[in-house]
């Protein structure tokens, strides 16, 4: 071999062996990004839309964000002042964020692109869950027809009830016991909706399609009840009980949910296993009873219910 093949067998040598610490490079990279991005655990769960990490961040860097759209009583509301996300559902997620550790940011979205009920078709998932625009939306009852598409964090309030709400006086004679051709109000996507009353013990039921009305918001369904549209009003009976432009019915009662005020996320979001433990730290602590004492002293100026409506073991 003569002395001028030694400079080429040796460049060729180098750029073989620089090949090689490439590709191991990218392997190693790979490695890394897998190793701290688990998708499929033995739930079932996996990281996508808000939750997904493509470049291997874990649970520890990641920005939680929660939705709320409701702000229709002192459980949710905007502060016209400050202009700031407050309420009893709120100081209950900020409390479990910190003791988690978690980084959470609040979305104010349309309530309906979390759950959608519209008159003559299908309760559905909104938009906005199932595209991973946030990982939850909050303060949402667990019941059956929701808990089949997503999945829900314990609940931290005890479970609402539901109750028929007249104009005052009652002057279209409704009677809860025998609800045949009478037209019923409900807002879209909310849990006291036509398919829990159809649940219940009573005459009339299901409700026939042409007698179920589906109001946009709580305003519009009182101007529903003012106006005679509908002989009765469902709802949340902690809220409409302090409206003093309808009559609640007595003596009825229902139950339209599986748990209380929780989390409602995509089955293959993750917030579920940080957020059980601490709110159960929470739950357990005298922060807990003072954001319950807080929904009057902090809250009260905006209608909804008393502690002893929502907290768990309040006195």
């Amino acid at each position: 071999m003569s002395n001028g093949s030694l400079p080429t067998i040796v460049s060729v040598l180098a750029l073989v062996i620089g090949i090689i610490a490439v590709i191991l490079g990218i392997v190693s990279l790979s490695q890394k990004g897998t190793n701290n991005y688990i998708i499929g655990g033995e739930d079932g769960d996996s990281s996508t839309g808000a939750q997904s990490s493509s470049d291997g961040m874990n649970d520890d860097d990641k920005i939680w964000v929660l939705a709320i759209g409701h702000l229709a009583s002192s459980t949710e509301y905007i502060d016209e002042i400050s202009g700031q996300i407050m309420g009893f559902d709120v100081d209950i997620a900020n409390a479990v964020c910190r003791i988690a550790g978690k980084n959470c940011r609040w979305s104010v979205d349309v309530f309906t692109r979390c759950w959608d009920s519209e008159l003559g078709e299908a309760q559905r998932g909104g938009v906005g869950l199932y595209s991973g625009f946030y990982d939850a939306c909050t303060g949402w009852i667990n019941k059956y027809e929701r808990s089949r598409t997503f999945r829900f964090s314990d609940a931290f309030s005890t479970p609402d009830e539901a109750a028929f709400f007249v104009k005052p006086g009652n002057p279209l004679a409704f009677d809860y016991r025998d609800i045949s051709n009478k037209k019923i109000g409900f807002i879209d996507g909310f849990a006291f909706d036509e398919f829990c009353v159809a649940r219940q013990d009573i005459q009339g039921v299901p409700i026939l399609p042409e007698n179920s009305m589906h109001y946009a918001t709580r305003d519009d369904l009182l101007a529903g009840i003012e106006n005679e549209e509908v002989d009765a009003g469902f709802d949340n009976v902690l809220v409409w009980s302090k409206v003093d432009k309808v009559d609640v019915i007595p003596d009825f009662r229902a139950q339209c949910g599986i748990a209380g005020r929780s989390m409602m996320m995509r089955q293959d979001n993750t917030l579920w296993q940080w957020w059980n433990p601490a709110f159960a730290k929470l739950r357990n602590s005298t922060e807990y009873h003072r954001i319950c004492g807080d929904l009057l002293f902090k809250h009260g100026h905006i209608p909804g219910p008393n502690p002893e409506d929502v907290c768990f073991d309040y006195e």
